[in-house]
């Protein structure tokens, strides 16, 4: 046991991995997290599987207004080092394509491992204690808390920001922290978010899912909006699950897509969503199938619409885009109704389906937080260059992922190098105990 006390505040991954490494390099580390028990929002994740790294780690998996520190931090501990770290604790992980679970399937279960692990190596946990301010004092730190006073030589925020449901109490207290103590931080936004539509997208249906491709156009402040894509100023595209549940457009490609819409409508651009309902078809397989449609459609005049669309899409997206053709009732419009313009409108809907989209939904349905304390801030050990042995680690940076174990294997891996650097002066070698000069 070294000389040196080690206080970890927030019990997150960043946290926990903090501690458990602070520990392992010889530190007295105490572990403070302000809700009754740790690993609260870990718990939730990858719907409780717990995707906790990728093994095609990338920059351009990552965002930050400072992209240059990127790869020198988010990357500077691999997918396999983060693995024989999780060994180290106990877990036993595997692989689904690129993407790492804990071997169990549940992510409360990696919680449970990692609070394990933090008892073995002596961390002392607080719980349900909100950091207040934090003071220099001497060589080392003054915490004023919700319950007390604690002090060490060292201190790593790594609390989280703003992003998570209410039961985690994500509120960035500590964003606020850090600008009293002349941090400089980037704005803070929600990320990995789902996207709002000013109105209904379906009718009279919630929770509809397509697999589909989505691209996003950008238009000036007050320009018309095209119902037909092509114009305006492509922003970004994602293909996967889509879902829509009333006035709010979901699953992994919208929230992959987030943080650039989010961007955009923060600079007073208008943005469309062009759906694209049957990806797989090229344009001439599209052609071909519209074409057969039409030949049943002639053939039988009496084929009312839904019931010959119904091979190609769910039915609540079947009468979105015939009520949007204005034409009738859905239920009652016959194929031999529709003019030329009508049906070419028709099949155009399935190949851009158009969305306006007006924001993003709040903190409380993100899985991350955009912005944060900027990355020029803090050396490549996470040390705030102005303030020696403060350190800050995971999601309170200006870092986030896409989906995919990005944001997890930054909070671990922010926690590593932080933890071992506050403990022993060295940087983390890659093996939790080890350091190099």
């Amino acid at each position: 046991m070294s000389d040196r006390t080690v206080l970890v505040f927030g019990g997150g991954p960043a946290g926990m991995a903090a501690a458990i490494a602070a520990a392992a390099g010889g530190a007295r580390v105490i572990l403070t997290e302000k809700t009754d028990r740790t690993g609260r929002k870990l718990s939730m994740t990858g719907n409780g599987r717990g995707n906790l790294t990728n093994r095609h780690l990338l920059p351009e998996a990552y965002s930050s207004e400072d992209p240059a520190r990127i790869a020198p931090l988010a990357l500077r501990v691999t997918a396999g080092q983060l693995e024989a770290f999780f060994v180290y604790t106990g877990l036993r992980t595997r692989a689904e394509g690129t993407a790492v679970y804990p071997l169990s399937g549940q992510a409360s279960g990696v919680v449970t491992v990692l609070d394990a692990a933090c008892r073995r190596l002596g961390v002392t946990l607080r719980t349900g204690s909100q950091l207040k301010r934090i003071e220099a004092e001497g060589d080392g730190f003054r915490c004023v808390c919700s319950d007390g006073e604690v002090r060490g030589d060292a201190v790593i925020l790594a609390t989280g920001g703003i992003a998570g449901p209410a039961s985690c109490r994500a509120t960035g207290d500590a964003y606020y922290i850090c600008e009293q103590l002349g941090i400089a931080c980037a704005p803070r936004r929600p990320a990995l978010v789902p996207l709002t539509a000013g109105e209904r997208i379906l009718p009279g249906e919630n929770g509809v899912r397509a697999r589909a491709a989505v691209s996003f156009y950008t238009f000036p402040a007050g320009a018309e909006l095209p119902e037909k894509e092509g114009e305006g100023d492509y922003l970004t595209g994602e293909y996967g699950e889509v879902q829509f549940a009333g006035e709010v457009l979901s699953g992994i490609p919208v929230l992959q897509a987030s943080g650039a819409v989010g961007r955009a409508l923060g600079e007073g651009r208008q943005v469309m969503a062009y759906i694209d309902l049957c990806p797989e078809y090229s344009a001439a397989e599209w052609a071909e199938c519209r074409n057969k449609l039409e030949e049943t459609a002639d053939g039988d005049p009496e084929t009312g619409a839904l019931a010959l669309l119904s091979g190609i899409a769910h039915d609540a997206v079947n009468r979105a885009i015939l009520q949007r053709l204005g034409a009738g009732d859905p239920d009652r419009i016959r194929m031999a109704d529709l003019d030329a313009g009508a049906r070419e409108r028709l099949w155009a809907c399935y190949r851009a389906f158009p969305v306006r989209i007006t924001g993003v939904c709040g903190p409380d349905r993100a899985q991350v937080t955009a912005g944060g304390v900027r990355l020029t801030e803090v050396d490549d050990d996470l040390q705030v260059r102005r303030i020696p042995g403060l350190y800050i680690a995971g999601e309170l940076l200006d870092i986030d992922g896409r989906c995919g174990g990005y944001n997890l294997h930054w909070a671990f891996a922010s926690g590593l190098m932080a933890g071992t650097h506050a403990a022993t002066g060295r940087r983390f070698s890659g093996r939790i105990g080890d350091a190099q000069d």
